[in-house]
């Protein structure tokens, strides 16, 4: 009986985990805000792969309806944040400081998969609406993670963007 409980509960975390996965995209680069990568709808679970030199910042851009959620969050991979890059998101927008808000930094859990990850930014604002700027900027060099969304894409990542997750982070 034990042993059929935990194969279920195998399952189950199985299950779960595919069922939470963030659309995978990768960012060539978006240097200035004129060159944002533009997301096209914050709500649908996002992952969105870079890497940054020292002194570099990735800038997106998004428009949102008023009174929605958005959900966001940070993560390195261990092995980069163990080499001293520290990667940080700043949201600007209607609603928001002029300076742009910045989300807590600190140990907001560990994601586990073919790359362990530090969440170091987690947040969920419900804004005001309008258009809206992300910068991040980072310490050091290395690969990150922005995560954005709540809710599930119909698609997920083809294999070639898979693969060039996997080599961006192998790198």
């Amino acid at each position: 009986m034990l042993r059929v409980m935990i194969l279920l509960w195998g399952w189950w975390a199985l299950l779960q985990r595919m069922l939470v996965a963030h659309l995978a995209v990768i960012n060539e680069g978006s240097p200035t805000p004129d060159r944002a990568l533009v997301i096209t709808d914050a709500t649908i679970a996002q992952a969105f792969y870079s890497r940054l030199t020292h002194g570099a910042t990735d800038h997106y851009r998004f428009e949102m309806p008023p009174e929605t959620l958005l959900v966001m969050s940070m993560l390195v991979p261990e092995r980069f944040l163990a080499d001293g890059f520290c990667p940080l998101i700043t949201l600007y927008g209607p609603g928001l400081p002029p300076k742009g808000f910045t989300p807590e930094q600190g140990n907001h859990g560990t994601r586990d998969g073919s790359t362990i990850y530090q969440r170091i930014q987690r947040e969920r604002l419900t804004l005001d609406g309008g258009r809206y700027r992300i910068t991040i900027q980072g310490t050091g060099e290395g690969v990150y993670c922005f995560c954005v969304g709540n809710r599930e894409a119909e698609e997920l990542a083809d294999a070639e963007t898979k693969a060039r997750v996997q080599a961006l982070l192998a790198s």
